[in-house]
């Protein structure tokens, strides 16, 4: 079964089975063996293997948006972060520049016992041994342990963000750098999130005793302010072009709308990943969704072209007389970075979705304000 038919019969199943009680339910933390609380699509949404104008739709078909609306709401977390940080992408640098500054930190005893699971707090390392095997942390454990990594434990945020992006199969610079510093309290200054033995010991299905947390802790302080930058989206030109995907965008919604595109292709970004250390289950899971890129690319397009280097890039171009270079969308992250390297050379232009055109430009202040918008944006998109 390739990735997509899998992500699809998991929508199906869940919005058949278990999305009635999402609202009810999704806040407990029953522990990996017993997920049927949560839909477990984050993964495939985040690489856009399903989109979230199918998973929105496959909800309503099943319920009406009294009944649905936490999950939902849920959904359009992803898009208003990943909206918030394209308006102020100094952010991922300024974390970037961080994680630099911060290497001697990775040979502290503190930072070793906590990604290795051996602190002095059971639930914690817990969690850890669940995140390296399975790639996923309900999302209240992902809080939890955020807090105690920060404000117990006295770890930087950046370490603790760096360590979930390379080991969540679900993963994105967006929610993960934000939902980080949010319970830092530095995404809404001066609010943060402080994990406590009795709010653990409720939703978790584990009872944990005598974790010794800090459940006092001041929130996180910084002097950086950032502004907003305006998102100029890119007009595209399809003479002479070549569309490249990429498995950040696994859909064919872009290319379905106008086909006209002269050659396709492929790019890889496995090495890249690899250098930044990225988790093998985290590789594997977007190796599978390169496969099946690459399927599609030979099925659909006839094309078998597949980029992994700017050299590779360099001799396509040079071979179909390519001028203009189309990729889906590439929001902050590594693999924008390198192409906005890659810009510098080639004339490379990102084709965005409607739905993001539209939803992120209302990403400006806190989720509230974006979620009063949602209905406007179900009416024009559903």
């Amino acid at each position: 079964m390739n990735i997509r038919d899998e992500a699809l019969n998991r929508l199906e199943d869940f919005s058949n089975n278990n999305l009635g009680k999402y609202a009810a339910d999704r806040n407990f933390d029953p522990g990996p063996e017993n997920r049927n609380n949560t839909s477990l699509l984050s993964q495939y949404i985040s690489h856009r293997i399903i989109d979230e104008q199918e998973t929105i739709r496959a909800a309503y078909q099943k319920f009406p948006f009294k009944k649905i609306e936490k999950f939902v709401q849920e959904v359009f977390w992803r898009t208003y972060w990943k909206g918030w940080l394209e308006m102020r992408p100094q952010v991922w640098d300024d974390y970037n520049q961080d994680l630099n500054n911060l290497q001697n930190e990775l040979n502290s005893s503190n930072y070793k016992e906590a990604i290795e699971g051996n602190t002095k707090i059971p639930c914690f390392n817990d969690w850890v041994l669940e995140l390296k095997e399975f790639g996923y942390l309900h999302n209240h454990a992902r809080m939890w342990f955020a807090s105690i990594w920060i404000f117990t434990l006295g770890l930087p945020w950046q370490l603790g963000a760096d360590f979930f992006l390379k080991h969540l199969l679900d993963g994105d610079p967006a929610s993960n750098t934000l939902g980080w510093r949010w319970v830092a309290g530095l995404h809404t200054k001066g609010k943060h999130y402080l994990a406590s033995e009795w709010n653990i010991n409720k939703f978790s299905a584990k009872k944990y005793e005598h974790l010794n947390l800090n459940e006092q802790a001041q929130a996180k302080h910084e002097d950086r302010s950032y502004d907003i930058q305006p998102i100029l989206f890119d007009e595209i030109n399809s003479e002479h072009s070549l569309f490249v995907f990429h498995n950040l965008d696994c859909s064919l919604h872009l290319v379905e709308k106008e086909m006209n595109y002269n050659h396709y292709a492929l790019i890889d970004f496995t090495s890249l990943l690899k250098k930044e250390n990225y988790s093998p289950k985290v590789l594997d899971f977007k190796i599978r969704s390169n496969q099946y890129l690459t399927t599609t690319l030979k099925e659909q397009f006839n094309s078998q072209t597949i980029i992994q280097n700017k050299d590779d890039l360099q001799t396509i171009i040079k071979e179909k007389n390519i001028k203009n270079i189309i990729f889906p969308y590439l929001a902050v992250g590594y693999e924008n970075d390198f192409i906005k390297e890659i810009k510098k050379e080639f004339d490379i232009y990102y084709l965005a979705r409607d739905y993001d055109k539209y939803c992120w430009q209302f990403s400006t202040k806190g989720f509230f304000k974006f979620k009063e918008q949602i209905p406007k944006i179900i009416t024009k998109f559903l």
